[in-house]
């Protein structure tokens, strides 16, 4: 199939017009993504310019990165000072900050830190090391599963083990709204993730809260046609989960990978930078993958006293979609991609660095 019709201008024109002309009939209308990469193409492509003023697309938590807490990143930290051991992630990571310390800046004290591009990397790094390497494994069910299906069928090395704080999708959502924390009338659902989980879960999102559900693909089209869907819903007064992205994307999702998902890990409360613990949000290691779950391997010991945000920082907000990246005051001033204050500045996924990459200084 080819991609360049997705990024037609005469059909991306004509559907902002569909858009706008439907879009008369109401007086505000909140629309959230929950997906970095849908907030990557809508910056990109200046999407929220062909939107009428009525409608406001809101980026939510849809960067792992910048949902993963201070407390686990300050646990791993001083666990790998005091150890002796390799941290070993993936690059968006090591600049996140913790309470005082980001993995990169922890480099410099003394912590042995190795970034790498997949497990793979990470497996072959632990052959050759003889210390014990921990791989501080982050991401949505996107990059669980493939993990999950390397840790089912190969045989790893005895010093290699992984410290998860991978999230769920669906049920942080579901969650975030039994909470109230969401204040929104429909949901573009995530591409990459559904691929994996499927569009059953957000069934129950849609009809306990009323709200129109469509799974989008990436391009200028995938996005627009999505927002129209969620219009055409509204106008025929339904609610439901439909599929603009079925050219990728199954209802079901991927079976194989739901699979070794479940086998490999449970689904347990989470802690969600600046959100709080979510009930049935996480993926922890079950107890018979102990012996590479490195927070029971180890007995990593985890503090209460950890802080979150940084004095002047409003990621939580932006990732809520509270506010917008601009209406944080240390945005581009004090907060940059050389410089990254919040997590929402670290990651090609993250609100503020989109953002930034199209503003830059004001």
């Amino acid at each position: 199939m080819q991609l360049s019709k997705f990024k037609d201008k005469d059909l991306v024109l004509a559907l902002a017009q569909s858009i706008k002309a439907k879009s008369k009939n109401f007086e505000n209308l909140r629309i959230m993504h929950v997906c970095g990469t849908h907030e990557n193409s809508i910056v990109r492509y200046a999407l929220r310019d062909l939107l009428p003023e009525n409608i406001k697309l809101l980026a939510g938590p849809g960067c792992p990165v910048c949902v993963t807490s201070s407390k686990d990143i300050d646990a791993i930290i001083n666990y790998g000072i005091k150890n002796n051991c390799t941290i070993a992630t993936f690059g968006d990571m090591l600049r996140v900050k913790g309470s005082n310390y980001s993995l990169f800046s922890a480099s410099k004290m003394g912590l042995s830190v190795k970034m790498v591009y997949g497990l793979d990397e990470a497996i072959d790094f632990a052959k050759k090391s003889r210390q014990d390497v921990i791989f501080f494994s982050v991401g949505f069910e996107t990059t669980a599963a493939p993990i999950a299906s390397i840790i089912k069928s190969i045989s790893l090395p005895e010093n290699l083990s992984f410290f998860s704080v991978h999230k769920y999708t669906p049920n942080g959502v579901l969650e975030l709204l039994k909470a109230g924390k969401l204040n929104i009338d429909a949901l573009i659902l995530p591409g990459h993730a559904s691929i994996v989980s499927g569009l059953v879960p957000y069934e129950k999102v849609s009809s306990d809260f009323k709200l129109p559900c469509v799974a989008a693909g990436f391009e200028p089209a995938d996005i627009l046609s999505a927002i129209l869907m969620i219009i055409n819903q509204i106008e025929n007064n339904t609610c439901k989960v439909e599929n603009e992205y079925e050219r990728l994307l199954s209802y079901e999702g991927n079976k194989l990978a739901q699979k070794a998902l479940n086998d490999v890990f449970d689904i347990v409360p989470c802690i969600w930078r600046g959100l709080g613990t979510i009930e049935n949000s996480g993926f922890e290691f079950k107890k018979t993958y102990d012996f590479l779950n490195a927070k029971v391997k180890f007995n990593i010991p985890f503090s209460e006293d950890y802080i979150e945000e940084q004095k002047g920082c409003r990621c939580a907000e932006v990732i809520l979609g509270l506010i917008e990246p601009t209406q944080c005051p240390m945005f581009s001033k004090v907060c940059n991609p050389h410089n990254p204050v919040g997590p929402c500045m670290v990651s090609d996924e993250g609100t503020c660095r989109n953002w930034w990459e199209v503003k830059g200084e004001i």
